[in-house]
């Protein structure tokens, strides 16, 4: 995985990745892994881990598919936490390689991600107002958000429901949100967290920290997230492998 994943990010350009071996216990926390940053003099430092391979064996070739999570953390202020989550699939007559296309596949997603949501900007269009979004479904009722912030970044850009993001202001993080509606010229986002005693203004700096590899359905807050891991009767056997994790430092 750590190699796959190093040669992903390298690849997009974006990256100079190099793999630093540590014998703390895994996972880290962020201050963890800007304290490793720092001591590396590194620009910034990822920490990614498989949280789960599954591999099902139907009548023909055997399927893998592996869920893999990232996160990476800069050393300049404001320090920003970015973070990425990809499901890869490979099938091959070989357990072993089914896994390891598996393990690539997510890899390269990982990467993609990464190097897309670094370099979004953008900036708030309307301040804090409530939004009413009507369901999509006739059994679902519409949903209403109390604070939502208009932004620049939309569609072209590449957002997606489910985006997460971050608002500055003067460089300094402010508040923080959840995309929940995606047009042509702006996005909507609904303000989960906001730092007490601040305004949110238009022209205020927003950063992507989070693009989801498939959008999610609205209305968000009623959209339950689905299990990787599902019980089904054409699986074979499924293996599940949690906590294996890699540092790696970006210079």
């Amino acid at each position: 995985m750590a190699s796959a994943l190093q040669s992903a990010l390298n690849a997009t350009g974006v990256f100079a990745v190099r793999r630093v071996e540590t014998r703390a216990k895994l996972p880290l926390t962020a201050p963890q892994l800007l304290a490793v940053a720092q001591a590396q003099k590194a620009q910034a430092v990822m920490q990614a881990s498989i949280k789960a391979v599954t591999l099902r064996k139907p009548k023909h070739d055997p399927i893998a598919q592996v869920l893999l999570e990232a996160v990476l953390v800069t050393v300049s202020p404001p320090r920003l936490i970015f973070k990425a989550r990809a499901e890869g699939k490979g099938e091959n007559p070989a357990e072993g390689r089914a896994v390891a296309q598996a393990v690539a596949h997510a890899a390269a997603e990982i990467a993609q991600q990464l190097s897309t949501t670094i370099a979004l900007r953008g900036q708030v269009l309307l301040p804090p107002a409530y939004a009413l979004l009507p369901s999509l479904r006739t059994d679902v009722c519409d949903q209403f958000y109390d604070r939502t912030v208009r932004i620049s970044l939309d569609m072209v850009s590449g957002m997606k429901v489910g985006s997460e993001v971050v608002i500055l202001k003067r460089g300094q993080p402010i508040a923080s949100g959840r995309v929940v509606e995606v047009d042509y010229g702006s996005s909507l986002v609904a303000l989960t967290q906001m730092h007490p005693g601040v305004q949110i203004h238009s022209g205020d700096e927003v950063r992507v920290t989070f693009l989801p590899q498939f959008p999610s359905q609205l209305p968000l807050p009623m959209q339950r997230e689905k299990d990787f891991l599902r019980a089904e009767h054409h699986f074979g056997w499924a293996l599940l492998i949690a906590g294996i994790a890699a540092a790696f430092i970006g210079d």
